[in-house]
């Protein structure tokens, strides 16, 4: 897209079109994502045109975009975003189209695992065998999500997260944040720096799920019904998205007990939350090494039920009862 490339290809990064790139606004590369239709609407009656404004507003400020951050963004925690029928419609008309530049068309598609069966169908074609001098880049975070009729017809290259080094490097080099702060980071996130910088920015909600950890802990150890109850009718309340964040927080915890119960030492989430009652050290002392299928699989599980749209009061209620019954 670059007017000027270097001598190795690269763009320069001040000709008109990179300068349009740079601020996601380039007349030839056209982004589709999920949306929420809009109060009383249904899902195909928007397309990603009406969110465009949002939507660059947050790539600017998010180098790591997260969808769960995105639906924050545009206030629909409530609502169900997707990629309806009538956005492919709007993706196939602008690339019917002649380039402005007489380049490349780009077509950035996130999170395709998003598509209705509908709307992946009527892109199946343009996929395939998409028009001469035209780019479909589709970003998914997460492949098994994506329908098996898209993957097929797409060459497929996987990104591996930075790694905890490197990212505990970036934040605390572009961040400040501590030495100490970036290594639980780091590791929380699993090398992810999106990940890491939304759990920097979002301390709070990071402690939410501290707290709900530590009482589902608790509440299995004494096989306590009543407070399994209360908590299940606690996280209950919450969004899907919310709720399958806390199982993946919560298995990447136990990951990191064992881990602390192997070595002897090492940093964990709650060495950032000193005003959370837990003791790492003493609940390593009760996790087996034997439990730890057990747990992975229960919070495996219960992210993927609750992905299904299963009622997630039962998937929680289903998960403490297991986890009873792994002490």
């Amino acid at each position: 897209m670059c007017d000027q490339p270097n001598p190795n290809g690269g763009a320069c990064g001040f000709c008109d079109a990179c300068v349009q790139s740079s601020l996601f606004s380039h007349p030839d590369v056209h982004f589709a994502f999920p949306i929420s239709g809009g109060d009383g609407e249904g899902a195909s009656s928007k397309t990603s045109d009406q969110y465009l404004p949002e939507f660059r507003t947050y790539l600017k400020t998010n180098p790591f975009p997260m969808f769960k951050n995105w639906i924050s963004s545009i206030s629909a925690q409530k609502k169900v975003l997707q990629i309806g029928v009538k956005e492919s419609s709007a993706v196939l008309s602008k690339l019917s189209l002649k380039s402005h530049s007489g380049k490349y068309k780009i077509l950035v598609l996130w999170l395709p695992e998003k598509l209705s069966s509908a709307a992946a169908n009527k892109l199946l074609k343009t996929i395939e065998e998409p028009n001469e001098k035209t780019v479909l880049l589709l970003i998914t975070h997460d492949l098994s999500g994506v329908l098996p009729t898209i993957i097929s017809r797409c060459l497929v290259f996987s990104i591996p997260p930075l790694g905890g080094k490197q990212v505990e490097r970036w934040l605390n080099k572009e961040r400040n944040v501590a030495p100490d702060t970036a290594r639980v980071l780091s590791k929380m996130s699993c090398g992810d720096p999106g990940l890491a910088l939304d759990y920097l920015e979002n301390r709070e909600n990071l402690k939410v799920f501290a707290e709900a950890f530590v009482s589902s802990m608790k509440i299995s150890f004494k096989k306590d019904f009543q407070g399994l109850h209360l908590w299940v009718e606690e996280l209950g309340s919450w969004g899907r998205g919310q709720t399958q964040e806390y199982f993946t927080f919560s298995s990447t915890v136990i990951s990191e007990i064992a881990k602390y119960k192997s070595m002897g030492s090492g940093e964990v989430i709650f060495d950032w939350f000193p005003e959370i009652s837990f003791k790492t050290e003493g609940f390593s002392k009760l996790l087996k090494y034997s439990y730890l299928p057990m747990f992975m699989s229960v919070f495996d599980e219960g992210k993927i039920d609750i992905g299904r749209n299963l009622n997630p009061k039962i998937v929680l209620f289903d998960a403490g009862i297991r986890m009873m019954e792994i002490f």
